[in-house]
């Protein structure tokens, strides 16, 4: 079987590397039906993700600083990602609003505070579409079709950025692994990158879901420059020269409270 998109062939060798920890590269061009000198290429550009480390003959899975999978993301800072996303919900979630939800952590810990009726969602997240069907079975929800990331869940590639670019959206909620000084929020993966964009541009509100622990780190690539966003949600105030990097871009930013019976 041939991939003929680079989407694809990279989600097909981040899926056998996860399933057997290592893959040779000769392996990789009967498997993608592609030359070798395509499948250097291919490792490569994962490998500058961080995503796995190339060695003689092939690849291993990255040390340990690339892109963590979804359910280890997800057990980091619950109980602040849970206050970002109850304040997030009451400030840019209204009745009749269709949301736009991407695969983030952050973002998937918006649903438990999601109300139960009235509004309609849009993911490419099959983490999200499925804590939707657990958490509010009732909201709609249509789930944007694609190349599935084995290791975020998450569906990528042409065929998705084509069908999230087709509704508006009310709102669009987004999440960042670290924050660059001078260019905004950062992400590991540029496939996950061009499917937040996507969703940025057709939405009324960009509302960017971040704790707070991340505005002291970086990551591999700039995600969405700060004048895209409308609001940034945090869980404590991030340091002095994110707000005024914030404020210059007229950018909303919320901070949650400690207590969300404050106020």
């Amino acid at each position: 079987m041939k991939f003929a998109t680079t989407a694809a062939r990279h989600q097909r060798i981040l899926t056998l590397l996860r399933d057997r920890r290592e893959v040779r590269a000769a392996l990789l061009v009967r498997e993608l039906g592609v030359t070798p000198m395509t499948v250097w290429r291919d490792l490569k550009l994962i490998g500058e993700q961080g995503l796995l480390r190339r060695v003689r003959g092939g690849a291993l899975p990255s040390a340990g600083d690339g892109e963590p999978d979804f359910e280890t993301k997800a057990t980091e800072a619950g109980k602040a990602k849970a206050r970002i996303a109850a304040v997030a919900v009451r400030e840019f979630v209204r009745e009749g609003d269709v949301i736009a939800l991407e695969g983030g952590t952050t973002v998937a810990a918006l649903v438990d505070a999601l109300p139960e009726g009235r509004i309609s969602v849009i993911t490419n997240s099959l983490p999200v579409a499925l804590r939707i069907r657990q958490q509010r079975p009732s909201l709609p929800v249509r789930v944007v079709g694609g190349w599935l990331s084995p290791i975020s869940g998450n569906s990528t590639g042409p065929g998705a950025l084509k069908e999230a670019r087709k509704d508006r959206v009310s709102a669009c909620f987004l999440s960042a692994t670290g924050w660059d000084p001078a260019h905004g929020p950062m992400d590991p993966n540029p496939l996950e990158i061009e499917m937040k964009r996507a969703f940025a541009g057709c939405a009324g509100r960009v509302v960017l879901l971040m704790d707070s622990r991340k505005f002291s780190t970086t990551s591999t690539s700039v995600m969405i420059h700060p004048r895209r966003l409308s609001a940034v949600v945090t869980d404590a105030m991030p340091p002095k020269s994110v707000v005024a990097q914030l404020r210059n871009a007229g950018v909303r930013l919320v901070v949650a409270p400690r207590k969300m019976s404050d106020r």
